[in-house]
């Protein structure tokens, strides 16, 4: 039996705009809502009786026009309710949504307010990805299963993974060395921003184009990396933004200044450092390794990049 619209707000304590009715397999109402900055979507399962039986919030996340779709699988088994849904959110401006699967027929998502998405998944169907649609109905980007996270709770416990984020702050990923930093503006199609100040006995070895696995119609982003004596290494890696996963402070990274805007500093000691920051519309990773006061060096050349042309300081 479905819990009345009127009724849902009151119990889970909080405005819904968007629900998924129980139906013959699944006797749960799905209230689903976002909150808090960055946004998230968080979902609750409330039995006939009226009871709240499970809450899931997702990770935070900012889909934008080159990283138009975020979303999380989620899992609910308790008191009697076993449900799988996609839990999301598409850019401004986005209609249309295709849940590909492994199955002939894919699945066409409504979008709700605030570009949320909901939907169960058949049960033992395996998601493929999420196709972000046109007025004609042509794909104007796509999130791969590797970008969507995991979510299990299991009797009031939830388990689960994060998607695959960018790899803004980890190192090489996925991509191609180029000759030089010419070669690789052409191919990624936007100039880099490159730091004034860079340590003493460093200098630029490698230049890669990668692209993003989890969103594979993204522009790629650029990586460029200056290496010194004993292992020591800067990289600096920079992706048209913002990142569909947002940097947030937390116990092991610190929010920080960079240059008019906040950015968030992890140092994991035996100097290494790494800085994630976000200005205009480009997202920055920079890591520091093997080089003294890493933290500091960091900042120092963080700071040190300036705004692209035309660009004011935030």
């Amino acid at each position: 039996m479905s819990v009345p619209y009127p009724d849902i707000e009151g119990i889970v304590g909080h405005p819904v705009p968007m629900v998924l009715a129980p139906d013959d397999d699944h006797p749960a109402t799905v209230a689903v809502s976002l909150v808090g900055a960055p946004p998230r979507i968080r979902a609750a399962w409330i039995g006939s009786d009226g009871a709240v039986v499970a809450r899931v919030g997702c990770p935070p996340g900012v889909p934008s026009a080159v990283r138009p779709a975020i979303a999380a699988i989620v899992q609910v088994d308790a008191e009697g309710v076993s449900d799988r849904v996609i839990l999301g959110r598409v850019a401004s401006g986005i209609t249309g949504v295709r849940l590909l699967i492994a199955a002939p027929d894919p699945i066409d998502l409504p979008v709700g307010p605030d570009g949320m998405l909901a939907v169960r998944v058949p049960p033992g169907v395996e998601v493929v990805a999420l196709d972000v649609l046109g007025s004609a109905g042509e794909s104007l980007g796509r999130l791969t299963r590797t970008g969507m996270t995991d979510l299990h709770s299991v009797a009031g416990r939830l388990e689960g993974h994060l998607g695959a984020t960018h790899g803004i702050a980890a190192g090489f990923g996925a991509g191609d060395t180029v000759p030089d930093l010419v070669t690789a503006e052409m191919e990624a199609g936007f100039t880099a921003l490159l730091p004034t100040w860079i340590p003493d006995g460093l200098t630029r070895s490698t230049v890669r184009v990668e692209p993003e696995a989890a969103y594979p119609f993204a522009p790629p982003s650029i990586a460029i990396a200056w290496t010194g004596r004993d292992d020591a290494l800067l990289l600096i890696r920079q992706a048209p933004g913002p990142l569909a996963v947002p940097e947030l402070p937390d116990a092991r990274g610190r929010a920080i200044d960079v240059a008019g805007v906040t950015g968030v500093l992890r140092g994991r000691g035996h100097g290494m450092s790494f800085l994630v920051w976000e200005r205009g519309d480009r997202a920055f990773g920079l890591q520091a390794r093997g080089l003294p006061n890493s933290d500091d060096v960091a900042l120092r050349v963080a700071r040190s990049i300036g705004p692209a042309a035309g660009e004011g300081m935030a």
